[in-house]
């Protein structure tokens, strides 16, 4: 009796440890993340190092120390570097078309000079100065994607804040002219941009900007008075390395699941 009553009792075990193990989920190997194809579409924060160069022509300022007109070009050829920070927003709207907007302003010195013909008189010289402190733009950027690769174009408006100087010596006395002036231009730029993982991206860019010619006042510096105008054409062409931070690089990979 205690045999046939030990038999039954492990036969039950061995069944029911057979129906419980059948119930347990059976852990599988871990799926391969999901793969997430890069994406342009991103708001963005970034700095630029850039150089240079330019060209300026304006009639003869220092025709108001001698009174007489003058017809006289004075051309200079400025250079110098700017140092920046540039945000903005891109759209990848199909497999390779970006569209976006940006916002610059850089900080430098672009400065030039032009000796002027002496007056006459033993002694006398003149010498004009042309400086640009800030230049900002705001663009629009159209671009075709090649994977982690962007080649763009841009085009928009921007602004400059500009010193402009003549001094020198008159029959033996000095004169110091002065001529602050904020002038607006339309620009066009293209560039390569390589983004060397999601967040991070670099980029190099040439811009051109053409001011156009208009009134510069000049102002004598002793008198605070404005002695007259004259017209300044002036174009800035501008090489750019930029470093730039995404803050939006698409959607984050779903959880792993496990599998039964």
């Amino acid at each position: 009796m205690k045999t046939a009553f030990a038999s039954f009792a492990i036969m039950g075990l061995l069944f029911g440890g057979s129906a419980i193990a059948a119930d347990l989920p059976v852990k599988g190997p871990w799926p391969a993340p999901p793969v997430r194809a890069f994406t342009w579409t991103a708001c963005y924060l970034g700095g630029s190092a850039e150089g240079a160069f330019g060209h300026k022509e304006s009639a003869d300022p220092t025709a108001f120390v001698t009174g007489a007109p003058s017809v006289a070009l004075v051309t200079s050829d400025p250079s110098g570097w700017l140092i920046g920070a540039q945000a903005g927003c891109d759209f990848q709207f199909s497999p390779s078309a970006v569209v976006g907007i940006e916002g610059t302003f850089s900080g430098g010195r672009i400065k030039g000079r032009s000796d002027i013909v002496p007056f006459g008189s033993p002694g006398d010289n003149a010498t004009v100065f042309a400086r640009l402190d800030a230049l900002a733009a705001m663009t629009g950027r159209l671009g075709y994607a090649i994977d982690r690769s962007l080649l763009y174009g841009k085009a928009g408006f921007a602004w400059a804040d500009e010193r402009y100087s003549a001094t020198g010596i008159l029959g033996s006395t000095p004169f110091d002219l002065e001529g602050p002036k904020t002038r607006f231009a339309w620009t066009v730029g293209a560039g390569l941009e390589w983004a060397f993982s999601d967040f991070w991206s670099v980029r190099l860019e040439y811009d051109f900007y053409d001011f156009g010619s208009h009134g510069v006042t000049f102002i004598d510096s002793d008198s605070g008075l404005a002695v007259g105008s004259v017209n300044v054409k002036q174009t800035i062409q501008t090489v750019e390395l930029g470093l730039t931070f995404r803050f939006t690089a698409g959607p984050p990979p779903a959880p792993p699941v496990l599998t039964k």
